[in-house]
């Protein structure tokens, strides 16, 4: 039985995991921590009957409800500090929440040795996503350039998305298609208009009301282009892979990232 306590419980991706994990055997909630709905019991938060598990933004009660592992959907203002108040407790986390910056991954990746439990950043759960993920990577050498564009909803904290940003460094580590953000006679008529740039590639990012989640990945060379493209309709499309960490963290390292690591092709 794998004890969890569930961060950012109240928010959409929270609620939906929720809903999901209750159903599952080997599996239990023990805690629920958000800045809101505090005192809130988690079962009437999920529209079921109450179980006597409140909602807390305390970290003392979670420490007193003695969970195996810390599953975090919070946000970019206070993950990194979950992440951190986790390892002082020698608690496993899973990471969910967006907007963690790359010198706090690169914190973490190089104290790999010194941590006291397991660190799991998961930007995208979609199986979907990483696989487009793996595929685009594969694809890389094979073109001349590549541009990335990223569609989520409008509530949406961060851009560009942390699962472009991981697409652009997985390509980046095969090849490195342009120098610089501008070619040597182009120009921004407005400010931006060629979105942001990092390893070498575009990265476009949308935020409108009715998107979920979504990417394409263009690849192009003389005469043809390549799109591979991926979308999750639905928060239930994250589920699987949150349930992939869960039963695998355990075998993992200290430090990893992206569920590639449990997807093997």
């Amino acid at each position: 039985m794998k004890r969890i306590a569930l961060f950012g419980i109240c928010g959409k991706m929270g609620r939906a995991m929720l809903s999901e994990l209750m159903l599952e055997k080997e599996i239990r909630i023990i805690a629920g921590f958000d800045k809101v709905n505090i005192g809130m019991d988690i079962g009437v938060l999920n529209g079921r009957d109450i179980i006597g598990v409140k909602v807390t933004d305390s970290y003392e009660d979670i420490i007193e409800s003695s969970p195996d592992l810390i599953v975090d959907f919070t946000g970019p203002d206070v993950v990194f500090g979950n992440i951190k108040w986790a390892l002082e407790n020698s608690i496993d986390i899973i990471v969910g929440a967006t907007g963690l910056k790359k010198e706090e991954i690169e914190f973490l990746r190089k104290k790999e040795k010194e941590l006291k439990s397991k660190v799991f950043i998961v930007p995208n759960f979609s199986i979907g996503a990483v696989i487009m993920i793996i595929i685009s990577k594969l694809s890389a050498r094979y073109f001349e350039n590549c541009e990335i564009i990223e569609m989520h909803h409008e509530n949406k904290k961060d851009a560009p998305s942390g699962t472009s940003i991981s697409t652009a460094e997985s390509i980046g580590k095969i090849i490195n298609y342009n120098e610089s953000k501008l070619n040597k006679d182009e120009q921004e008529n407005i400010e931006g208009s060629r979105g942001a740039f990092t390893n070498g590639i575009h990265l476009h990012s949308i935020r409108l009301p009715g998107l979920l989640a979504h990417q394409c990945v263009i690849f192009g060379s003389k005469g043809q282009t390549l799109t591979i493209k991926h979308d999750s309709f639905d928060r239930s499309s994250f589920y699987p892979g949150l349930i992939m960490a869960i039963k695998n963290i355990d075998n993992l390292s200290n430090f990893t990232y992206g569920l590639e690591s449990l997807i093997k092709l």
